[in-house]
């Protein structure tokens, strides 16, 4: 062991230096008790050579003058600093409390917010002051007591017994009877540390996984109390439609259907309290606290706590996720009328029971009003709630089918892929992967396509541009015209809810029509440029834009006009598709990449990689099951993937 006179002082850091990454000699204590070095000084002080903390959260007016300010002693014991303010960079800030149940140590300031945080959540947490802290430290033992107070500084990688240097000669086998693996203290705490950072990992996927179903379920409670209003609108719609003497009947009957949706609306939000909040809570702190664990507590603490931390960590990993069965929605509907000789009552009814009124009705209408269960809890009539789905790992080449023309758009229609192509024709490909001709010609270069109860919805080229819809004999049904940008780049396409989203890239707006062309309402886009826009459907109400030239995806709630997220990191991005609602595919220009966005926060989150996606010329894609269609401008052909989970 050194003599006392060969240890070096530990090195103090300049507190306004610090912040800047440099430790410097020289330390002067100032008042306010922030240490700083003398050249930092030198630059603080007025002409009547009064000195001002360097520390901008700080700026206390020092009354001692700089040439009598005396040197700080670095052989003393350095006062601890808050652990939040040290997160922040504020090492400065002495700690004022320690707390055992977070296992850190707080300033005044953040003891003070510390408190008032527990309090307010019902679960107030015990602090001591650091005297008693420093004191409870230093009764723990960190020698051994059979060997002239040796320190202990070997550990067991089996058994995790620990043990000083004397004690080794003495030691029985191992609890798996075999010989102690033996190892340096630090050694074995920083093996430890490294598996219990890998159980860590699972802590944290398991968070957000929760993070995910919370997501999705207050998204279903969002959509939950949308629907009721909408519903309660159409009760009353109906209500004031008929006799006078039936509005006692239909506000019994709201009653009943404001009850009954309130009871699965409370078994969702106490889903989310006791199932997510809960457990995911329960995750994080521990998680905090085996982080805090591991910075603050000795080598001994960490070796001794080290089963049954690994324990508690991989019980909640283990645990299955919560799930909830979501009650079937109720949606109203109107079941008819029928004109009878005798005198009935109302008769009305809640989900899929019937029950009469009793009231007499003057006249033969028998008014006939329910409300109906659908299939389970829907999106956009198909999708049911689910936790986090997988997004797709891989795609695998299936088939390239050379085009006569350039491809400006695909789509999937009874199971044949449609491709809109610059000789003013739309393709048919066949399930051989054979072209078949085209179902119906323009007068124009077709955009974009959408499939949308059993019609295929184009836009087409022009000043005006236009939209034209066919059916499945391919006979046109309609079509109308559509203001845009009059360049050359192709436009989008979007179909959701009965609505049909076209873009106007002149006046950077979202166009809403219904489906017989009758203009709803416009939204602002401000991304919008006069350059390629691509559009897909992501749910209902709801649409992704991508811009090339603005270099952005969007994701648009149409029903309310809100930008529900922006995204900036899928290069210049070109066409669009949407996978199970859960994942934004966005080919990417001068890449043969298609990235994967996720939906609930539009971050990237993986990337699709083959030559057979044209560098830079994907205007279009399309999502049919587990094939993604691929329209490639510059090699003239249509190629077909297998996305793999």
């Amino acid at each position: 062991m050194a003599n006392m006179d060969e240890i070096v002082p530990p090195a103090i850091e300049c507190g306004f230096c610090l912040r800047q990454g440099v430790a410097l000699p020289n330390p002067r204590q100032l008042t306010c008790n922030h240490v700083h070095c003398l050249d930092c000084l030198t630059g603080f002080y007025d002409e009547n050579n009064i000195l001002i903390c360097p520390w901008e959260d700080c700026r206390v007016v020092c009354e001692v003058p700089l040439d009598k300010l005396p040197s700080y002693d670095v052989t003393k014991e350095r006062p601890r600093s808050c652990d939040p303010c040290v997160k922040k960079g504020k090492g400065n800030q002495h700690a004022f409390s320690y707390c055992s149940q977070c296992d850190k140590i707080f300033c005044a300031e953040h003891h003070e917010s510390h408190q008032e945080y527990h309090e307010e959540f019902g679960e107030p947490h015990s602090t001591i002051n650091m005297e008693q802290y420093e004191l409870l430290k230093s009764k723990q033992s960190r020698v051994c007591a059979d060997h002239d107070n040796e320190p202990i500084s070997l550990g067991c990688r089996k058994c995790l017994t620990i043990s000083c240097t004397g004690c080794v000669s003495s030691m029985g086998a191992c609890s798996e009877g075999e010989h102690h693996q033996l190892m340096s203290l630090e050694e074995l705490v920083l093996l430890l540390n490294d598996e219990i950072n890998k159980l860590k990992k699972g802590m944290i996927e398991k968070e957000e996984s929760l993070e995910q179903i919370f997501k999705f379920t207050s998204q279903t409670l969002a959509g939950y109390d949308l629907e009721t209003a909408q519903s309660v609108e159409k009760i009353h719609k109906k209500r004031d439609e008929q006799m006078e003497l039936l509005s006692l009947k239909y506000k019994q009957l709201e009653e009943d259907f404001q009850e009954a949706r309130l009871k699965t609306k409370t078994c969702i939000t106490d889903f989310l309290e006791d199932k997510i909040l809960v457990k995911w809570s329960q995750l994080r702190n521990l998680r905090h606290k085996v982080d805090s664990r591991a910075q603050h507590a000795h080598q001994c603490d960490i070796v001794s706590s080290y089963s049954d931390t690994k324990n508690t960590i991989q019980q909640l990993v283990d645990e299955v996720l919560p799930s909830i069965d979501i009650p079937s929605l109720s949606g109203m509907k109107e079941k008819g009328m029928t004109i009878s000789s005798e005198v009935w009552g109302t008769r009305c009814g809640l989900a899929a029971s019937w029950r009469y009124l009793s009231i007499p009705l003057r006249g033969s209408c028998e008014i006939m009003l329910g409300i109906v269960s659908t299939d389970g809890f829907l999106i956009d009539n198909q999708l049911k709630l689910r936790p986090s789905k997988s997004f797709p790992k891989s795609i695998k080449l299936l088939h390239t089918v050379p085009l006569p023309s350039y491809p400006y758009s695909t789509k999937v229609w009874n199971s044949q892929i449609l491709t809109g192509m610059s000789n003013k024709a739309v393709a048919t490909i066949d399930n051989n992967y054979q072209v078949k001709g085209s179902i119906t010609t323009f007068n124009n270069y077709p955009g974009a396509m959408e499939v949308y109860k059993d019609r295929l919805y184009t836009t087409v080229y022009g000043d005006p541009w236009a939209i034209y819809v066919h059916d499945q004999q391919r006979k046109e049904v309609t079509s109308w015209a559509h203001d845009d940008y009059d360049g050359s780049c192709t436009t989008g396409l979007a179909i959701t809810c009965d609505k049909v989203v076209a873009p106007d890239r002149k006046n950077k707006l979202l166009i809403i029509y219904s489906l017989t062309g009758n203009k709803l309402k416009d939204i602002s886009c401000p991304s919008l440029s006069q350059n390629w826009v691509s559009l897909c459907v992501a749910g209902s109400n709801q649409v992704v834009v991508s811009d090339y030239l603005s270099s952005k995806v969007c994701w648009i709630d149409i029903s309310q006009g809100q930008l529900l997220w922006t995204c900036k990191d899928a290069h210049p991005p070109l066409g669009v598709a949407c996978y199970r609602e859960r994942y934004i595919l966005v080919a990417a220009l001068n890449r043969s990449t298609v990235r994967i966005l996720d939906s609930s926060t539009g971050e990237v989150v993986s990337e699709l990689t083959d030559s057979a996606i044209e560098s830079g010329s994907v205007l279009d894609m399309d999502i049919s099951g587990n094939r993604l269609i691929v329209a490639n401008y510059r090699s003239k052909n249509i190629a077909v993937f297998q996305l793999q989970p």
